[in-house]
């Protein structure tokens, strides 16, 4: 769900951006901090760009694959998002919830089969040229920490199914100090991740979905973890990067 000026910012990411090499996550309740489950991400190296995939285990059975294609700008232009697709698995292996983007088209699909009705809705997206999706999110806000931006605010545009397929305007608040996060044992930047609608956000602030993530400055502005709804008005869930090194390769179902 996130929205950027390219021109007050760099114009393009680092080179670093678009590493992420398999790392491994505890999934935790965040209200018991009690683990319920486990996941690996990680980006390979593509002929055109990048494949960022991830894969969320549940101790329950339930499963949730996230798979991100970015392609490398010409000259002069960063990375850019050309599809996503999030689709979650119920204990038995069905279909629970999936949201698709071909950025190229627009074409955005989300279909929700949590009553077991498999609702689909489908429509074609104008989509901002700084429109990101799922953990792809992490490149501009990677790009945001190693440009010194602790303590400003930042925009993008981020793709999401609420619970129809819709494109949201974001704020992105990182913290100007950077601090002890006891989940992860370390310091970390934390970075808030809004819906913006402008004068009324105070309005409603108390209703807007918001993400919490962090990055760790001795590590390459690595991402730590996150807290944030599984899906629109899911339950809960914390992300919080293991500290013994990389993961087994991500599984697709």
């Amino acid at each position: 769900m996130i929205v950027l000026t390219w021109a007050v910012v760099r114009p393009a990411f680092c080179a670093d951006a678009l590493s992420f090499p398999p790392t491994s996550y505890t999934i935790l309740n965040p209200d018991t901090k009690q683990a319920i489950g486990n996941s690996v991400y990680r980006a390979d190296a593509t002929s055109g760009g990048v494949t960022l995939s991830g894969v969320n285990r549940f101790f329950d059975h339930q499963l949730d694959v996230e798979t991100s294609h970015l392609e490398s700008g010409s000259a002069g232009q960063g990375p850019k998002l050309i599809d996503f697709d999030h689709t979650f698995y119920k204990a038995d292996g069905s279909l629970l919830i999936r949201g698709y983007l071909d950025l190229k088209s627009g074409a955005a699909t989300c279909i929700d089969n949590s009553s077991g009705q498999n609702r689909t809705r489908a429509t074609v997206l104008s989509l901002p040229d700084d429109t990101w999706a799922g953990a792809s999110i992490a490149a501009p806000i990677q790009d945001f920490l190693r440009a010194g931006d602790l303590g400003k605010t930042r925009s993008l545009h981020v793709f999401s199914c609420a619970p129809a397929p819709k494109i949201f305007a974001v704020s992105v608040t990182i913290d100007p100090h950077e601090a002890q996060w006891p989940p992860y044992g370390a310091k970390a930047a934390q970075v808030e991740v809004r819906p913006d609608f402008g004068l009324i956000n105070p309005l409603i602030a108390s209703f807007l979905p918001k993400i919490h993530a962090w990055f760790d400055p001795a590590d390459k502005w690595a991402l730590v973890g996150d807290e944030s709804a599984r899906w629109y008005k899911g339950p809960p869930v914390m992300l919080v990067k293991t500290h013994d090194g990389a993961g087994t390769a991500a599984q697709s179902k």
